[in-house]
């Protein structure tokens, strides 16, 4: 007899906004830093155009600088939610899953073979995604850090920058320089861009293999699950 396949709720509506809102902020910090850091459109030669058509940096910026903030608040939502949320309270899975040695050998064994489907999870998440969930979290700090530093330089006649600037300090002093700090910024870019290919492919795997909507789950909440 085939077994029943039942729709469980696995993510709140909350949490699927601060999905999305997240993946949307990366999305389009990446491509404005790529412009601010080398701009590749909208170049004119003095005197081609007029001056209100040559803004195109400060809009950039613009966007890059409010998707920031959104960023920030999306992340200070889900870590509200890891510690707060009586439905899906996951700090623990994502602070300490991936100490879990025990399990490391049969989740690698999964994902080297390009077969992550079937990775048997006692908790919410298996070592392997706890870890870049941490990861996640940590180079999300970092990142946040480092933005709002840039974001102060040169910044000293908008109220509250030089106290900005000052509040931040201590981490341009760790990092050596502002030269650093920038550097620091564009590395971190390439770990995010990394993390959604590897984020995507573990998502797209367990929705061939396992077969449950994992992709339409962030849409719609519910997951499959076999009776």
């Amino acid at each position: 007899m085939d077994s029943q396949v039942k729709m469980h709720y696995r993510w709140t509506v909350a949490r699927r906004l601060i999905h999305w809102t997240t993946f949307i902020c990366i999305a389009v910090l990446t491509f404005t830093g790529f412009y601010i850091a080398d701009p590749f459109w909208f170049i004119y030669s003095p005197g081609t155009r007029e001056a209100y058509n040559t803004f195109a940096m400060a809009d950039v910026r613009f966007i890059h600088f409010t998707f920031g903030f959104i960023f920030i608040f999306a992340i200070i939502m889900r870590l509200y939610y890891a510690f707060f949320s009586r439905y899906d309270a996951d700090w623990k899975s994502l602070l300490f899953e991936w100490f879990n040695i025990k399990e490391w050998k049969t989740v690698l064994s999964y994902y080297i073979t390009f077969k992550p489907y079937g990775v048997p999870i006692k908790s919410k998440y298996n070592p392997l995604q706890s870890l870049f969930y941490f990861l996640f979290i940590v180079a999300c700090f970092f990142q946040i850090i480092s933005g709002l530093v840039m974001f102060t330089m040169g910044q000293n006649s908008i109220l509250g920058m030089s106290f900005m600037q000052k509040a931040l300090y201590w981490f341009v002093s760790l990092m050596g320089g502002y030269a650093h700090v920038y550097d620091l910024h564009r590395l971190l870019t390439w770990f995010f861009i990394v993390f959604f290919i590897g984020h995507v492919y573990m998502i797209l795997a367990h929705d061939v293999g396992d077969k449950k909507g994992t992709v339409s789950s962030m849409i719609s909440g519910y997951e499959a699950e076999k009776e």
